[in-house]
């Protein structure tokens, strides 16, 4: 199977995730996978036509449009690889800003005649083009990507997961008493109570599992870098006022306090609040 390996606006943590899979990569690699184009491992200026292409990164720039559309005219299957190619991810924290103000705020010292065309917001290529599978994540763990393509190369459907992050937390979910919500670094978690009994806000409930709970295990909470679980993806359901209700039942404290605790905490919603979750039409292809 020949491959092309694509980068959008992105800061490359996805591939780099792909790499990190060590001695499975390789594995994979000479099991009927070839890289033929990859502007990170291979000098080939001209994008063939391939069997499977994998992009990480999402549209930004008219160059990203593009080059989205000539990847999916020259590919077979084509695979979302990570939060910004599936849902627009962290880099949608710039669409608060217009794009006037955003070149002034970041780019007040270049030259902008030579900067690419900003679009203005930052969208996920299922906006633009047909997407056979999604691999979100921020980035997604070396072994979900892995066995993702693994089934892909066989012609196999990958494991579609439906639950959520809290399934895979092992932490106990235990009722308190608390006053207020406490930020990641005010205090030290205990181990084995779930974060958000604790005070802390987790996105664990709201989030699709898969990716083995990596964060809440070591006591970071979970920031909802794989986007909602399908029992939360559906229009008419209000993700935010759910996770009030979730954290309010596990901490005492009133669902008015947590919403003007929320909304001093940005960047821990970055998938819900900018990210394009209810456009999916086909939730059995997110792995």
């Amino acid at each position: 199977m020949k491959v092309n390996i694509i980068s959008l606006t992105c800061c490359a943590g996805c591939v780099s995730s792909f790499l990190n899979a060590g001695e499975a990569f390789l594995e994979i690699l000479s099991e009927n996978f070839r890289i033929v184009y990859s502007p990170t491992f291979i000098d080939l200026k001209e994008i063939p036509k391939v069997d499977l292409a994998i992009v990480e990164g999402g549209v930004r720039t008219e160059e990203d449009e593009k080059l989205i559309r000539e990847v999916r005219a020259k590919s077979r299957l084509l695979v979302a690889l990570g939060i910004c190619a599936t849902h627009g991810g962290i880099t949608s924290l710039g669409d608060i800003f217009s794009v006037k103000k955003f070149l002034e705020k970041e780019y007040y010292l270049s030259e902008r005649t030579q900067l690419p065309e900003l679009k203005d917001l930052m969208y996920p290529i299922g906006n633009f083009v047909d997407v056979d599978y999604y691999i979100p994540g921020c980035p997604p763990m070396p072994f979900l990507i892995i066995h993702a393509l693994k089934s892909i190369v066989s012609e196999k459907q990958p494991l579609h997961h439906k639950s959520i992050v809290c399934t895979e937390c092992n932490r106990k979910i235990i009722p308190a008493k608390l006053d207020r919500l406490h930020g990641i670094y005010e205090k030290e978690a205990t181990p084995e109570i779930c974060l958000v009994s604790q005070g802390f806000i987790c996105l664990g409930s709201l989030t699709r599992d898969g990716c083995g709970a990596p964060c809440p295990r070591v006591g970071f909470t979970c920031f909802g870098c794989r986007g909602p679980a399908d029992s939360l993806m559906y229009r008419s359901r209000d993700m935010y006022a759910f996770l009030v209700k979730v954290i309010s039942r596990r901490t005492g404290v009133p669902e008015e306090k947590i919403r003007a605790e929320l909304y001093k905490t940005p960047f821990i919603f970055h998938t819900f609040i900018f990210s394009r979750f209810d456009r999916f039409k086909a939730r059995e292809r997110i792995i």
